[in-house]
């Protein structure tokens, strides 16, 4: 197994997890602020998302 696959492997079970961590939850819940900054879980995953998408793209399938 290789270093990208390695990763993929890992990256899964990170999303699996948290999707595990969220299921459930009403709207409400994941769209409410926890702290002060106006953070919610909803954002996480936006955040998480948009890093896998900028970064690992960019390291793993750069446009020439």
């Amino acid at each position: 197994m290789d270093s990208k696959d390695t990763l993929l492997r890992y990256l899964q079970v990170a999303r699996d997890a948290l999707l595990w961590k969220l299921d459930g939850l009403s709207e409400y819940d994941v769209r409410r602020p926890l702290v002060p900054t106006g953070t919610n879980l909803l954002g996480l995953v936006k955040h998480l998302a948009s890093v896998e998408l900028g970064y690992f793209g960019d390291c793993f399938d750069p446009v020439s």
